[in-house]
């Protein structure tokens, strides 16, 4: 005859930690298993804002195109030189053309900041190397405080870029 196992019998069950075992050291091995957990919360986090910083990059610029067509003089540090570059030089031609080309570079900087904020690296790479390039308008023309900012944002990317970098080695 078979041997058939009864319906009553239980799953196995976790055992029992030992009675020797101080609540201490129990506590401080559950938050070390915990630990990597909190720190990949904080790299999702850090890669987050790293990424949202393009999307800061593209409303601002959307704000000065804005400001630009309505005929006022006054901008925003942190937008895109390239934009206002095109705006400059549409003052003496078609304003739509201008326009056209200022809007496709504010969504490639929505593009970048969707597919940061999600980790991609190579949004990150990307967006770093178009806005450095950005930035190098700044220097050209000698603006200081735009070329500041572009490289404070540059370096708050930089650290999103990292963070994503080592979410994805999988160190955490």
């Amino acid at each position: 005859m078979e041997a058939r196992q009864s319906p009553f019998s239980r799953p196995p069950q976790p055992r029992p930690t030992s009675p020797f075992v101080s609540p201490v050291v129990a506590a401080r091995e559950a938050s070390r298993d915990a630990a990597p957990s909190e720190e990949r919360a904080a790299l999702e986090r850090q890669r987050r804002n790293g990424g949202q910083w393009f999307y800061w990059i593209a409303g601002l610029s959307l704000i000065n195109a804005a400001i630009a067509f309505a005929g006022q003089e006054w901008r925003f540090i942190l937008g895109l030189g390239v934009t206002q570059l095109v705006q400059e030089l549409a003052k003496e031609s078609d304003g739509t053309k201008a326009g056209l080309v200022g809007i496709g570079v504010i969504v490639i900087f929505l593009v970048l900041g969707q597919r940061a904020v999600q980790g991609a690296g190579w949004a990150f790479v990307l967006g770093m190397v178009l806005f450095g390039l950005d930035g190098a308008i700044f220097l050209l023309v000698r603006d200081w405080i735009g070329a500041g900012f572009h490289a404070f944002a540059l370096a708050m990317i930089a650290r999103g870029y990292a963070a994503a970098r080592r979410l994805s080695v999988g160190s955490v």
